[in-house]
C-alpha cells in the first residue's frame, strides 16, 4: 500500500499544495493536526500501526517527517525494520535499503534539512510570541521625546551630545525627524 503524510509546516508547500503532490501517489493520506513536534498522533498511528511490509511513505519534504536528524534516522530504521519505503518528492529521494547515494548527496540533504528544521522552529517561535501579544521588532521612540528634541535643536542653546543625554535620541533619529 501507498500512504502519504502532511503536517502543517509551510516552508515550501502549504497544506493544499502537499496534497496535490501526494494525491499523484496515492489517496490514502494522513493529515497531522499541528505542526508541534509532540503528539503526532497521525504519525505515530502510521508509523506503529498501518505500516506494514513493502508499503510506501509519501512526503513532500524531510522536516515534514522529523524535527531532528535523531528522529529521522529513528523513523528510518523503524521503517528500514519493518521494510517500509519512504520516498521524500521534494528532493526526490527514496529511502530504502536498496537505494544508494553518494556521500556528497546524504551530506547536502542533512545540511538542508537542517536548515529547514532552524527556519520551522524559528517561524514557530515567532507566529507563538506574536499571538502572546509580544511586539515584533525595535521599538519605536516616545514622540514627546522626539519632539523635545527637535525643540532643544532649533533653540540653538543646546550641542547635540546635550540633546541626546535629556532626551536620549540620538543624533541619526534628530536628523531624521527634522528633515520632516
Amino acid at each position: 500500500m501507498k500512504y502519504g503524510y502532511i503536517r502543517p509546516i509551510e516552508l515550501y508547500d502549504d497544506i493544499e499544495n502537499q496534497k496535490k503532490k501526494l494525491e499523484e501517489h496515492t489517496k490514502d493520506i494522513y493529515i497531522e493536526e499541528h505542526a508541534e513536534n509532540k503528539l503526532r498522533n497521525q504519525l505515530d498511528s502510521l508509523l506503529h500501526e498501518t505500516l506494514k511490509e513493502n508499503d510506501e511513505l509519501f512526503i513532500t519534504d524531510i522536516c515534514i517527517l522529523a524535527d531532528s536528524t535523531k528522529q529521522l534516522v529513528d523513523i528510518i530504521d523503524l521503517c528500514s525494520k519493518k521494510g517500509v519505503r519512504i520516498l521524500i518528492i521534494n528532493p526526490d529521494i527514496l529511502v530504502s535499503a536498496a537505494a544508494e547515494y553518494s556521500f556528497q548527496h546524504i551530506l547536502n540533504e542533512i545540511s538542508n534539512f537542517q536548515s529547514d528544521v532552524v527556519r520551522f522552529r524559528t517561524q514557530l517561535g515567532v507566529k507563538k510570541a506574536r499571538k502572546d501579544g509580544k511586539k515584533m521588532g525595535r521599538p519605536k521612540r516616545s514622540d514627546d521625546n522626539i519632539k523635545r528634541a527637535v525643540e532643544m535643536y532649533m533653540l540653538k542653546k543646546y550641542t547635540l551630545d546635550e540633546i541626546k543625554a535629556a532626551t536620549n535620541i540620538s543624533r541619526a533619529t534628530l536628523y531624521r525627524h527634522l528633515d520632516k
